[in-house]
């Protein structure tokens, strides 16, 4: 599958052995993201606790794992999305983020942290919805819940 800017990438379900990169693009892509908060309280371990039960697609592209998003399925929630740093603005992002509506096949909600506006761009930019009423009110709520129909 081409991305935006032509580069092919492959999306498939996670194996166990995608755990490891992917808990390593998920700190450091949290470090980066929650750039507020102290960077020991992200580790390692955050990625495998956050995905316990969800459906995870990862993107390759380069010869390797380049991002992953989860999909809680029941909740019909897209629960984290991260990108290698060096892979962003290619369009991997919003590969994935169709990949996991078309999996949902219907509508879905994310969340996004209040502060974070480069994600809350992002979503934007590619057709989310933010939910009026969905949670605290206000520039200081934690965080914006997003909707969005399936392609």
């Amino acid at each position: 599958m081409p991305a935006e800017d032509g580069l092919r990438i492959n999306i498939r379900f996670a194996t166990a052995a995608d755990g490891p990169r992917c808990a390593d693009i998920f700190l450091h892509g949290r470090r980066a993201a929650f750039s507020w908060q102290p960077e020991d309280r992200f580790g390692l371990d955050d990625y495998y606790d956050c995905v316990d039960g969800e459906e995870v697609l990862v993107a390759e592209a380069g010869g390797g794992v380049v991002g992953f998003v989860s999909v809680d399925a029941g909740e019909r929630f897209i629960h984290a999305l991260f990108i290698d740093p060096l892979w962003r603005g290619r369009g991997i992002g919003s590969a994935l983020l169709r990949e996991a509506l078309t999996l949902l096949r219907g509508s879905a909600e994310l969340a996004c942290a209040s502060r974070n506006a480069a994600a809350r761009a992002f979503y934007e930019h590619n057709g989310w919805t933010p939910v009026p009423d969905a949670g605290p009110e206000g520039d200081a709520a934690p965080l914006v819940v997003y909707r969005k129909s399936a392609l």
